[in-house]
């Protein structure tokens, strides 16, 4: 009984903060965790006065009022329910919360004027109110009814990681010389979800940390930190309590400086070990690993697909819930160009109830010439507006005959109006946030949706070619436990297998993979990260699908004189077995400042595409961070060559990136970008290319540093010609030589950064 009423209060106290995770003045957040929590008979009362009080400290009295009535709504209507012995499902406490929290906005609304606005959004909120209670009653049940040892399901693992990064955004900022709240939150929940579930949860648990921390101080990379700490935290967590702490500690100092680039501050220090000693002080019981891996008794496929379709189906459910939020956040995003009517009428209003009212003239004004009294006012506020002045012979006659504080008049309209552009401005600026943010939701919604696409399905392999790959291994002394293969999204195949080798003997993978190929009559090979040799000992093996093609890189680049470091970026990365990523970022201007920005995109980038997320999402969501943080101007090109190894297909993404050169045999192809750099609009464009490699191209990619140092008006049609006349088929010879021509035309002056990346595509050999 003691335990359980610990981990109601544990709940409560989330409840404070997670109320006080207040969006453009509302807080579905709120009440989609009342209601979740509200479903279970005990407790009530304190979930109440949790929510209460966490709204309280965030938000104005008059909004925490009518959030109360939602939540004694909701209770009476349950009450009533359950007296008559009806059970409450979670499909119908989200209906019913959604409903009543847009009766009550809509009700509120009924007294103000801006009716309409207020009727769309008490609908938007009970949407979110309805999409969070499903997201939040998925992570409180595990909480409150955890047994030891269970393992979590995706959906409860999302949903706590979701609950998490709310709660961790609602925290009071409590910053003091050694310790920081929210990084001893952070940190303590990462290591306790990793030592307790292991390394995927805990690098989940991490990214939704990393996420809260990156938007709150603007260091992007704390996202990949954060999910590293987690990896540590479920990696060591078979070695006891006392090694975990150890290592993860060393994994925050060390990768701290790392990620960071600087000194470890003491704020850091001060939260990993608050973390430390709070994770030492648990009992026993909270900590219990759990073996996320247990093997069950054997499934056959039918069962396991239908289980892996459950799933997708969940997953989708949990995309069309941010897809909700997303559309909540867009329709109240709508920018004002100009002043309109409304405003203009409340300004005529403000100025003649505070300078006409108590003058003596009053009367004279505006009820024997109120007609002209009104033209004239009317008159001087157009005039303002558009002018940001007037001069005392653009005022109407007759207003200035009668006025008598004309000047008084005319300078308190200056200074309202100069109010009512600076209302106007903040107003945009919180436009434009929102839809940063509803643009960022909509594209988690679309990578939820796209990884329930990602799910691996068990290939319906024939028993007849598992027999014949485990005759054709045990005749080469290699006896195999266990066979699966897996379908990948792109119609390839991965095959597990727990094998070991007889009569003491070392078998290479690469040997096994030849004979796993004769076997199921494709080429395969060892997957990255597959141990090299079989042994006698019982382990379990990764073969992959080989692709037909294989790609050489090089890289060549020059810092702007004058400069210590360069403002280019670049990576080439192989986020699977038949894919490679070329991506050249360029940030603004030079130094420092452009190295960090444009570092961040390319390191953003590589953790989302070898993540899995599709290249398009990861653009997205790196370019409404940017947009968020427009205070500071960072823009950021981006040049991305995506290359697909099986077919030859190459995709070219360009964001107000340089051409891209493509030598083929004979001829070159240039192509080019129309777009702005990353950073600067919300609703971002950028152009996607689509050809086809062939056998012996290369692709040449550069930065403007290396178009700018031609003379001339065809700088492009140059450069095409020059790459053309190449007869080198060494990419990194062809790299170097595109340098060189375009610091010997600006007589080995770099103007600017200078980077240039190629690589090199060829058939693979049979």
């Amino acid at each position: 009984m003691k335990e359980f009423n610990y981990k109601k209060a544990v709940i409560q106290m989330i409840g404070i903060v997670m109320a006080r995770a207040v969006f453009s003045g509302m807080s579905p957040i709120a009440i989609g965790y009342f209601a979740a929590v509200y479903i279970e008979r005990s407790g009530r009362f304190g979930i109440m006065l949790a929510i209460i009080l966490g709204l309280a400290t965030a938000l104005p009295v008059v909004t925490v009022v009518k959030y109360i009535l939602v939540m004694v709504v909701l209770s009476i209507i349950i009450s009533l329910i359950e007296y008559n012995g009806k059970y409450i499902s979670v499909w119908f406490m989200s209906t019913l919360a959604g409903i009543v929290t847009t009766v009550m906005t809509i009700a509120g609304s009924l007294l103000g004027n801006n009716t309409d606005y207020y009727i769309l959004f008490g609908i938007m909120e009970g949407i979110a109110v309805f999409a969070l209670t499903f997201i939040f009653r998925k992570g409180i049940e595990p909480m409150l009814h955890e047994s030891k040892g269970q393992a979590l399901d995706n959906e409860q693992i999302i949903s706590i990681a979701i609950i998490l990064g709310v709660a961790l955004y609602g925290l009071p900022k409590v910053e003091i010389t050694g310790f920081s709240l929210t990084m001893t939150v952070a940190l303590f929940s990462i290591l306790l979800l990793g030592y307790k579930y292991g390394a995927g949860y805990g690098a989940l648990a991490g990214a939704a940390c990393g996420i809260i921390v990156a938007i709150e101080s603007g260091q992007l990379n704390q996202i990949g930190y954060m999910c590293m700490l987690g990896i540590i935290a479920g990696t060591f967590r078979e070695l006891g309590r006392f090694i975990t702490i150890a290592m993860y500690a060393s994994g925050v100092l060390l990768l701290g400086d790392l990620y960071q680039n600087s000194q470890i501050d003491l704020s850091l220090v001060g939260a990993l070990a608050s973390s430390a000693v709070l994770f030492l002080l648990l009992p026993k019981t909270l900590i219990n690993k759990v073996d996320t891996h247990k093997e069950g008794n054997s499934e056959d496929v039918f069962v396991r697909q239908n289980i892996q379709n459950i799933a997708k189906g969940k997953l989708r459910d949990f995309s069309e819930s941010f897809q909700n939020l997303s559309d909540t956040f867009s329709s109240i995003s709508d920018k004002k160009t100009s002043l309109n009517k409304n405003d203009k009428n409340k300004i005529f209003d403000e100025i003649s109830n505070h300078l006409c009212k108590e003058c003596s003239n009053c009367n004279l004004c505006w009820k024997s010439n109120f007609y002209e009294t009104y033209q004239g006012a009317y008159h001087i506020i157009e005039v303002v507006e558009k002018n940001g002045t007037i001069a005392l012979h653009e005022v109407p006659a007759e207003f200035a005959g009668r006025c008598i504080y004309l000047d008084h008049f005319l300078a308190e309209t200056r200074r309202i109006l100069e109010l009512a552009k600076l209302n106007l401005t903040w107003h945009n600026r919180m436009a434009e946030s929102r839809e940063a943010i509803a643009g960022q939701l909509s594209e988690v919604a679309n990578i939820i949706d796209d990884f329930s696409h990602e799910l691996y399905k068990t290939a319906e392999t024939t028993e007849e070619m598992k027999q014949r790959l485990i005759y054709q291994l045990k005749a080469n002394y290699i006896i195999v436990k266990r066979v699966a293969v897996f379908d990948k999204r792109n119609d390839k195949q991965e095959l597990y297998m727990t094998a070991r080798t007889e009569k003491g003997l070392c078998i290479t993978t690469k040997e096994a993979a030849a004979l796993v190929s004769n076997a199921f009559g494709k080429r395969m090979r060892p997957a990255d990260g597959c141990k090299n040799v079989l042994t006698k000992d019982y382990d379990t093996f990764i073969f992959v699908e080989d692709a037909n093609y294989k790609v050489v890189t090089g890289m060549a680049k020059m810092t702007k004189e004058g400069a210590r470091v360069s403002g280019d970026n670049f990576s080439f990365i192989y986020p699977d077995s038949g894919t490679v990523v070329m991506t050249l970022a360029d940030g603004m201007g030079s130094g420092e400042e452009a190295c960090e920005e444009s570092e961040s995109v390319v390191e953003l980038l590589e953790q989302f595409i070898e993540a899995g997320f599709r290249k398009e999402s990861a653009i997205k969501l790196i370019n409404s961070i940017l947009v968020i943080k427009s205070e500071e101007q960072t823009f950021t090109t981006i040049d991305m060559s995506v290359i697909n190894l099986f077919t030859g297909n190459c995709d070219l993404i360009k964001i107000g990136a340089s051409s891209t050169f493509i030598k083929r045999e004979g001829w070159v192809e240039a192509i080019q970008s129309t777009t702005l750099p990353a950073g600067i609009i919300t609703q971002m464009d950028y152009d996607v290319m689509n050809t086809k490699l062939n056998d012996g191209d290369f692709i040449i990619m550069v930065t403007d540093g290396v178009i700018d140092c031609i003379p001339g008006d065809e700088k492009e049609k140059f450069l095409e010609e020059f790459i053309a006349d190449l007869a080198m088929n060494n990419p990194q010879e062809i790299a170097n030589a595109v340098l060189n021509q375009a610091l010997e035309l600006n007589h080995w002056v770099p103007k600017d950064d200078m980077t240039v990346l190629t690589s090199g595509f060829w058939k693979k050999l049979k």
